[in-house]
């Protein structure tokens, strides 16, 4: 998962040099640990499994109705095929052994890192919202941080109920004006439709003709 995947970046030592050229890092619901874990012996077997047959593929599925509470966004999901769940064996081994190492602490923070975002909702069904706020408040190195709770939300912060999400874009984007010496938005957030577009709005006077586009 992405946030597992920036945590691991960011403590990745060949990256050192890359941490003051980024001005900050935004986590949203990333994963540490997982709500249901596996035991022990599935983490063995699961490494043990990379390493014999990388390639072989397997599907690991989340209920649409455990990421968003909209069922707008819920049937987008299942009728999404590229979210069927399918990886390889050493992506999901790899991906349950960066969430060890963080919560372990083998994974640590590079120096140089000038700034953190981190968000989860406290109703997320995949990725733990406890072991997500235990790694923020171990982050004690860092000065420019801020973890923000989303009560009684699920995994999709982008994506949940109309209401709630247009907060958290506000949230995101008044983080990020405020590192770059812009504005922050002084306005309310903005009501979102629950509706989501099938297919972005053409505007015909700058489509070129089928001739014109064949040239191009």
């Amino acid at each position: 998962m992405g946030g597992g995947e920036i945590l691991t970046l960011i403590g990745t030592p060949e990256y050192l040099d890359l941490m003051p050229q980024i001005r900050g890092w935004l986590l949203d619901a990333p994963f540490i640990g997982l709500v249901q874990p596996p035991n022990p012996i599935t983490l063995v077997l699961g490494r043990l499994a990379g390493k014999v047959l990388p390639h072989f593929q397997i599907k690991k599925v989340f209920p649409a109705t455990e990421l968003s509470r909209d069922p707008l966004v819920q049937k987008s999901l299942e009728e999404d095929p590229m979210c069927d769940g399918t990886g390889t064996l050493e992506m999901f081994a790899n991906m349950l052994e960066r969430g060890v190492n963080l919560v372990d602490g083998k994974t640590k923070m590079n120096k140089g890192v000038q700034a953190l975002w981190h968000a989860h909702g406290t109703a997320d069904k995949v990725t733990s919202y406890p072991a997500s706020k235990k790694w923020f408040e171990q982050q004690t190195q860092l000065e420019d941080k801020t973890f923000k709770s989303y009560e009684g939300e699920y995994h999709q912060l982008h994506a949940d109920l109309p209401e709630t999400r247009v907060v958290f874009y506000k949230d995101v984007g008044d983080w990020i004006l405020s590192r770059t010496g812009a504005k922050e938005s002084d306005t309310e957030p903005v009501t979102e439709t629950s509706e989501i577009p099938t297919e972005a709005p053409v505007d015909s006077a700058n489509v070129a003709p089928a001739g014109e586009q064949a040239k191009l």
